[in-house]
């Protein structure tokens, strides 16, 4: 696991560099020892804290220890039960996490559910949304399946073409038209005409930002990957447009260093892409941080090397 001495400094610079949010996946965060302690020194900056939780774990015990830091705890549903059970597999998986709702709800800890889009699941979307929104949670978010990680091994061939998205998109409105007043519906996908129209959005505009300004108004989210690497908006993006690696120095001195030497080159394949969506033929909706993370991949390639002794796995951190 990464060193928790390594991630309380970062989490310090990241209120320095504007970061308000502080989001804490995996793997299952519950089993990462100073998972109680990394919380409370977030909220100790000023931070607001998340954490995505497959449920499982989050016995009466679990939650005493992580309430009293947590603002917004999101629990994974990967669809029906049948289909949730499959995809983890454990034929408890759901049954599991559903009854740890009820303590949720009893404790008042705000929650959510975020359902990954598959190009094969969005019939199981409506369900999900009815059950999220009977259980009384505050938020839908509908992540389309990105092709990295544990998703590229299991799940090839699974992410969800642009013809999906745009069903999901017209699904996802009608959820969210229906249960407006109950939950907060969000779709991570972004309309090719938006890209367009507002170039800021995807970091392609055309106004240099202020010299003072911190990291969090050039990148955001940002991703501390299980090594310790520090990389823009999602696993996997190219290591040449790292931040940096928290062994080699403190966040704060790498967010300089990038803004120096790799901010242009980031921002240059943003408007690239955004010339490129701008030229396709049909408007088309997209999920951009992958978009922009393969045309990073094919420009500048993927080198893995990292720092000796450094490598092992721990949760995201994700300002």
């Amino acid at each position: 696991m990464l060193d928790a001495a390594l991630l309380f400094p970062a989490i310090s610079d990241l209120t320095i560099e504007g970061y308000q949010w502080i989001s804490l996946s995996g793997g299952e965060p519950v089993l990462y020892p100073p998972l109680p302690a990394l919380l409370q020194h977030a909220k100790g900056q000023g931070l607001r804290t998340a954490m995505v939780s497959n449920g499982m774990l989050l016995t009466p015990r679990q939650l005493d220890r992580i309430q009293p830091n947590l603002d917004l705890l999101v629990l994974s549903v990967d669809g029906k039960p049948e289909s949730h059970n499959l995809m983890r597999g454990s034929e408890q998986a759901f049954e599991l996490m559903a009854s740890r709702l009820p303590d949720l709800r009893e404790r008042g800890i705000p929650f959510g559910f975020i359902f990954t889009l598959t190009q094969h699941n969005l019939d199981e979307l409506p369900w999900v949304a009815e059950f999220a929104a009977n259980s009384g949670a505050r938020l839908l978010q509908i992540h389309p399946l990105e092709d990295y990680g544990n998703a590229a091994r299991r799940l090839r061939g699974k992410v969800p073409d642009a013809t999906e998205g745009a069903y999901a998109w017209i699904l996802g409105k009608q959820i969210h038209d229906r249960l407006k007043d109950r939950m907060a519906v969000h779709l991570d996908l972004i309309h090719s005409s938006v890209a367009e129209r507002s170039p800021e959005l995807i970091y392609a505009g055309h106004e240099e930002p202020d010299e003072a300004a911190g990291l969090a108004q050039l990148i955001s989210p940002l991703v501390i990957e299980p090594d310790g690497a520090v990389v823009p908006l999602q696993y996997g993006f190219s290591r040449q447009l790292a931040v940096g690696h928290l062994a080699e120095a403190r966040l704060g001195s790498l967010a300089k260093r990038w803004r120096k030497q790799r901010w242009p080159t980031f921002r240059a394949l943003c408007r690239a892409l955004r010339d490129d969506i701008a030229a396709a033929p049909e408007p088309t909706f997209l999920n951009w941080y992958e978009r922009i993370a393969d045309k990073a991949a094919d420009a500048l390639g993927q080198p893995l090397a990292l720092p000796q002794g450094r490598q092992g796995g721990a949760p995201e951190l994700a300002g």
